[in-house]
């Protein structure tokens, strides 16, 4: 094991080595984000050959863009920010965005130990996935980001601005829309939800 995995450094530390060029600096920067980064792109393309290849080209797309950053960079929102981008590229030549059920990750809305709101957090929290993705499917790109990135990234505004290319003020413009869409998406696909099981549940057509 290098010394660069025992000895913990601020991590202000390992960019400036990086942005110097030292590899095993920027390898311990990958090694900190890379499950994190794959997590978020893997949610966002649906399955693990887009997840993979674009991990790398983020990290390929960090380490050269790394040189021209502050010293004070916000690696995990700047990071976000390039996987984001990337995602997004793939996506708007394939004029569609696909999701992955959230079942799996479903305690982990709870964000610092707080309720959720309604309905798209408790939606997200409940037994209600399936749903829940029929809905992000439903949505436009910029504001199921937003949502994604708050809901389920937990990240704060300042960082969201930060990916999205937003000011604050205009990250809850589109939080509050995007969680407006959310809301009428998912109250009409609980309508159809409804009306199928009162259709399968009552054979006799009363």
């Amino acid at each position: 094991m290098s010394g660069y995995a025992v000895v913990q450094v601020d991590e202000a530390t390992w960019v400036s080595r990086a942005k110097e060029g030292d590899q095993a600096a920027f390898e311990v920067i990958f090694q900190r984000y890379e499950r994190q980064i794959y997590g978020f792109i893997y949610r966002m393309m649906g399955n693990p050959d887009d997840a993979n290849d674009l991990t790398q080209e983020c990290f390929i797309r960090a380490y050269k863009a790394l040189p021209q950053t502050s010293l004070d960079l916000n690696v995990s929102a700047w990071l976000h920010r390039i996987a984001s981008n990337a995602c997004l590229d793939v996506l708007r030549r394939r004029q569609r965005i696909r999701w992955l059920p959230w079942e799996s990750h479903k305690h982990e809305h709870l964000l610092h130990g707080k309720p959720l709101d309604d309905p798209e957090r408790n939606a997200i929290s409940n037994e209600t996935q399936i749903v829940v993705q029929r809905v992000l499917n439903m949505m436009s790109a910029r504001n199921r980001m937003a949502l994604v990135l708050r809901e389920y990234e937990g990240m704060s505004c300042e960082d969201i601005g930060e990916i999205m290319g937003l000011s604050r003020s205009a990250v809850k413009s589109v939080l509050f829309r995007g969680r407006e869409e959310f809301r009428k998406i998912y109250r009409s696909v609980e309508v159809d939800e409804s009306e199928c099981s009162g259709e399968i549940a009552s054979p006799s057509g009363h």
